[in-house]
């Protein structure tokens, strides 16, 4: 193989090492892409969810309150009243809609004894909302009828939001994990090419180069016209394998001339 060819061929090996590279690395991309896409569009979505419902659930428990130290004038009873049954409403269809969208087994079970709390609580407070009314505003009674009543579902919530963000969290790790893995082995395999094709080249150039040098020395004793003992075995199919050929038919011409000149000198 000529010595151009070997150069060429180098040359296509590193740069398709280098096209494979950046494919790879292309799809590792569009890999990690599409895994924290996915990872937006659900956990994190739902984690998100869970926090706006754990707001409502507050502002639901603070209506409650402005209705029993505010709800004495008409005006400001239908006002509270009102916000108070919009958050609890918001509350109740953002809880059922997240346990129908949740992956997590515990997350739809607790999500699901948060509802019958929910519901639970949702019946005293109307119990005392009604005592409150037809009790002449009596907040104390009404209070009392509910006081501490909003801990269980609270405590609920508060796990759904708990393993979500840690479900969450645990997603995110994998993904850097995997990130990680493909990057590692994305550098070893890139690592383990350039080694190769190094290796190649190394052996490759040191080749070439020897046999320069021994053609230089052939070169210079035939120069000098120092053919005892020369042996020109310099082959190959390459441009210095032809240039070994050639001083092949240097030195037998020289030898040709120095027998003819060692017949004419006897002569």
């Amino acid at each position: 193989m000529k010595i151009s060819t070997k150069l060429i061929l180098f040359f296509c090996g590193v740069v398709t090492l280098f096209v494979l590279l950046g494919f790879s690395l292309l799809a590792q991309t569009r890999t990690v892409s599409a895994g924290y896409d996915a990872l937006l569009a659900q956990q994190v979505r739902q984690a998100e969810m869970a926090r706006v419902i754990q707001v409502s659930f507050k502002k639901q428990v603070q209506e409650w309150k402005d209705i029993l130290l505010r709800g004495h004038t008409p005006d400001d009873l239908a006002k509270y009243t009102k916000q108070f049954h919009d958050e609890e409403s918001d509350v109740r269809s953002g809880a059922a809609a997240l346990a129908v969208a949740a992956q997590d087994a515990e997350v739809r079970e607790l999500l699901n004894q948060f509802l019958a709390a929910h519901k639970s609580v949702g019946d005293k407070y109307q119990a005392a909302y009604e005592a409150y009314v037809s009790g002449g505003f009596d907040f104390k009674a009404a209070d009392k009828m509910v006081r501490g009543q909003d801990r269980a579902p609270t405590n609920l919530f508060d796990q759904v939001v708990k393993r979500l963000n840690d479900d969450v969290a645990a997603s995110v790790a994998a993904q850097k994990r995997a990130v990680a893995d493909g990057r590692n082995l994305a550098l070893a395999l890139s690592g383990g090419l350039l080694a190769g094709l190094g290796l190649v080249g190394f052996l490759t150039v040191r080749n070439i180069l020897q046999r320069l040098g021994r053609l230089k020395a052939v070169s210079d004793r035939l120069a000098r016209a120092d053919i005892d003992g020369l042996s020109v075995d310099i082959s190959g199919p390459d441009e210095i394998g032809q240039f070994g050929d050639s001083m092949k038919g240097v030195h037998a011409a020289i030898e040709e001339l120095s027998k003819l000149a060692a017949d004419a000198g006897q002569a």
